[in-house]
């Protein structure tokens, strides 16, 4: 056996598990949520494709149709809209997909037109708000509050969730066991059994949910974050714009564009294409990474004078500085896709991790609250 833990040690680790305590029991139900729809939002191309098959199944026969197409059958479909993004066919949606804002009855909406790569045929078009997977992935973000600050507060419980985890951590340390607290599953009393759960579920997925967790916090506070990074490398990669001013339509269409860019970083294909717009006058092209999973659409991106075609700026496959290329990946990284199938996995597993720790640390809590009023204070077994 060790030796007790001093006064002021003993004062420190209570001050911690009380902090660890109310911060699960009050924001806890919000980082459940979080947890669970990041869950459902890693594999949401999937969900979608799943759930709207006439959306997604091109005709038999290879690709003919590219983004001009795309671009010219979605403002076919509303020329009052403007285009905001053109993906290209992958492995999850083997079709052309056009991101673009409509007006609608209530402001602005975002339509998704889907066209067909292989006769061109427009496959339909939806308010892609109002879709099941974007309303899951627009709770993860911002909590359905996005003109009321959703953002910034899932940024908030982002921390939360970092100092959660890391204070359950020091909490748990074992400090004589070694390995085998993480097989440690002890079934009875009951109340210990929800603590073993608790703190297995933790063990296990920290080192996850720790990435997942600062990411998150970088993807929803760059405005807190950036400063930080600041300091050690540039974190936004700005590229001259070009001399002309916005027209439309640019001198240099969509499949010009996406020829200069596959040319400017050799090895790497056209994922997406953003259009030029009188916010960037520029185009602005995602390759997928060299010899790299084609599911990643952006791992380099390439900035398209749209007047004269000159190349305006890189960022991935080795340019630009390494704040931005870190940026330009957090989505990636924040959902494992970083790492493929494997990766999206674990960030699947420590997604569900999120309400597996609230509940376990709620039935916890109850449990031992009700036994405190029966059970005399030095019957109760110590614990997190």
């Amino acid at each position: 056996m060790g030796a007790a833990p001093s006064p002021p040690r003993a004062q420190a680790k209570r001050a911690w598990r009380i902090a660890h305590r109310w911060i699960g029991l009050v924001a806890g139900t919000v980082m459940a949520l979080i947890g669970l729809t990041g869950s459902v939002t890693v594999f949401h191309r999937e969900i979608d494709a799943w759930l709207n098959p006439s959306l997604f199944t091109p005709g038999e026969g290879p690709a003919r149709h590219g983004a001009a197409d795309a671009l010219a059958a979605a403002l076919a479909q509303d020329r009052s809209g403007r285009v905001s993004i053109i993906r290209l066919p992958d492995p999850v949606w083997p079709v052309l997909t056009v991101n673009q804002t409509r007006r609608g009855a209530h402001g602005q909406e975002r339509w998704m037109v889907h066209v067909d790569p292989v006769t061109g045929r427009v496959l339909g078009a939806r308010d892609y708000e109002a879709s099941l997977t974007q309303m899951i992935y627009d709770l993860h973000s911002v909590l359905l509050l996005r003109p009321w600050w959703g953002k910034e507060l899932v940024g908030i419980a982002g921390l939360l969730a970092l100092f959660s985890i890391g204070s359950g951590l020091y909490l748990w340390w074992p400090r004589q066991e070694g390995a085998t607290a993480l097989l440690r599953l002890r079934r009875r009393p009951r109340q210990i059994l929800y603590l073993d759960l608790h703190n297995l579920a933790g063990a296990w997925t920290a080192a996850v949910l720790l990435v997942i967790a600062a990411t998150g916090v970088w993807l929803a506070l760059p405005g807190v974050v950036r400063p930080v990074v600041n300091l050690v490398t540039e974190t936004r990669e700005r590229p001259p714009g070009p001399a002309e001013r916005f027209t439309w339509p640019p001198r240099i269409g969509a499949t010009e564009a996406q020829a200069l860019a596959e040319a400017a970083i050799p090895g790497a294909a056209a994922g997406y294409l953003s259009p030029p717009s009188p916010r960037r006058n520029t185009w602005q092209v995602g390759l997928h990474g060299i010899d790299g999973d084609p599911r990643l659409r952006a791992r380099s991106l390439v900035w398209i004078d749209p007047g004269s075609g000159a190349i305006l700026g890189r960022l991935g496959e080795g340019h630009g500085p390494l704040g931005a290329r870190m940026e330009k990946d957090l989505i990636w990284l924040h959902s494992g896709a970083l790492f493929g199938l494997s990766g999206r996995l674990l960030a699947l597993l420590a997604g569900l991790a999120l309400p597996t720790l609230w509940v376990t640390g709620l039935l916890f809590w109850l449990r031992r609250r009700r036994l405190r009023q029966g059970v005399p204070r030095p019957t109760m077994a110590r614990a997190v």
